[in-house]
């Protein structure tokens, strides 16, 4: 709910802009599209876009659980927010760009409902795939 909100400010403020940019009032074409949602790059396939948010979901995973396990050394607690900062500096650094630095489906599905309600239609959800592949995938491949 909180992604669709924050997505909808978004929206609002931007709204004349997309305008602009689209080339009319209420065009809305995936060119904007992907200022709300995560779409892979055209040159990524889908198996590779699956990969590289498996492989970024696991490393994300892996530092959170490494820095807060009692049963490692001892790790202050004022640098888990700095080592989650570099940890995730380092992912969008090396895998950001293939599939929008998509790690968190949660963050994706709310700015996708949006769009669709605003006037993208259904494209946010068929991007080279049907909608029903969309609903039983990870996001960043798609």
């Amino acid at each position: 709910m909180g992604a669709l909100v924050g997505a909808a400010i978004v929206y609002a403020n931007y709204f004349h802009a997309l305008d602009v940019f689209e080339g009319g009032r209420g065009i809305r074409t995936l060119k904007t599209g992907g200022l709300f949602s995560t779409f892979a790059a055209d040159y990524v396939t889908n198996v590779s876009a699956f990969f590289s948010v498996f492989l970024a979901t696991a490393i994300l995973i892996f530092v959170i659980i490494a820095f807060t396990n009692r049963g490692n050394a001892h790790t202050p607690t004022v640098l888990l927010p700095l080592a989650l900062f570099i940890t995730l500096v380092g992912i969008a650094a090396g895998l950001g760009m293939d599939t929008g630095f998509a790690v968190n489906p949660a963050c994706d599905l709310g700015p996708r409902l949006l769009t669709s309600m605003v006037g993208y239609g259904k494209a946010v959800y068929t991007f080279r795939q049907p909608v029903i592949v969309w609903l039983f995938i990870p996001k960043g491949m798609v």
